[in-house]
């Protein structure tokens, strides 16, 4: 197998960038198997929305990971985070769909658009979420092996990366949720490396809601192993999600490695919630299977009868 990854402007330890290096590992590990004519292959992760050059050329074939939804955000806003913007995604929708009937083989990483892509494409779509590489999953299970139960009156409540930046009101809903539900207890909500001028609000909002019982605490963007040993010290997880009927969120699986619940701050189910139902704080009861967290094992299933 002869294969080209694009280059992509990920930063490193982000999910992106993880899911990127992970599936490089895994191809290039297939380069080595012995072929009596080797295939050409070029990989594209998108977003973001280009280098359509390759589909057309026909001594390659293209393997597509497709990791947002491009005309789904502008048909809806993406639960209203962009403007929506309905004539330019019936554009693009066109555009999705010649993409993946081009594609040698199509990836995506949540079920909402694993259903979506296959319906506008009329092609089957391979489903491999993200996850957590094997040694930030071994690093997670030692570290919640040593955790102890936190006997004070005060409860940690952790986001790693965006968190307003997806939506005040969103943040707003969640902290309410957080607030009432958890009412006895003292409350800190902690960010990780989200913008400190962008969030810098909440702090305010949380001690006027709770009358002093809950507070903001914004800590700076942390190596990939001192984030998981602050991560380990709370005792809940948050994600933000710009529409849950199609994105999983922001560090979801490093909360269900690290054995964190997950706020589950929704009014009813959706895609998201029936996915992780077993890993919320309160779930609906609609599944309780927790999600296999390890990408590395989630790729050779998603990949394994592929005739490369």
């Amino acid at each position: 197998m002869d294969i080209i990854f694009i280059p992509s402007k990920t930063i490193c330890g982000t999910p992106v960038h993880s899911r990127l290096r992970s599936f490089k590992e895994y191809f290039y590990n297939m380069v080595y198997k012995d072929e009596v004519e080797k295939k050409k292959y070029v990989f594209l992760s998108m977003p973001p929305f280009h280098n359509f050059k390759f589909f057309l050329n026909p001594r390659r074939s293209v393997i597509l990971d497709i990791r947002d939804g491009w005309s789904i955000a502008q048909a809806t806003g993406y639960g209203g985070n962009v403007k929506c913007k309905p004539l330019k995604s019936i554009f693009t929708r066109q555009v999705e769909r010649f993409l993946i009937r081009r594609a040698f083989l199509t990836i995506t990483c949540t079920n909402g658009l694993h259903k979506y892509l296959e319906e506008i494409s009329s092609r089957n779509v391979i489903l491999i979420p993200n996850g957590i590489s094997g040694e930030d999953y071994k690093r997670a299970q030692s570290l919640k092996a040593e955790k102890k139960i936190n006997e004070g009156d005060e409860l940690v409540f952790c986001c790693a990366g965006k968190f307003s930046e997806y939506g005040p009101d969103k943040v707003e809903k969640l902290c309410l949720t957080i607030m009432k539900r958890y009412s006895s207890k003292k409350i800190k909500i902690q960010l990780i490396g989200s913008n400190e001028e962008k969030n810098i609000w909440l702090d305010r909002f949380l001690r006027e809601k709770s009358g002093g019982q809950a507070y903001l605490d914004i800590v700076p963007r942390k190596s990939r192993e001192s984030l998981y040993e602050v991560m380990a010290r709370a005792d809940y997880g948050m994600t933000i999600l710009r529409d849950p009927s199609y994105e999983f969120g922001t560090k979801i699986y490093d909360y269900i490695a690290l054995g964190l619940p997950v706020v589950n701050y929704f009014d009813k189910p959706n895609n998201f919630t029936d996915y992780f139902d077993a890993c919320l704080d309160i779930g609906f009861g609609r599944n309780n299977i927790v999600p296999e967290i390890r990408r590395d094992l989630l790729i050779e299933q998603g990949l394994k009868d592929i005739d490369f």
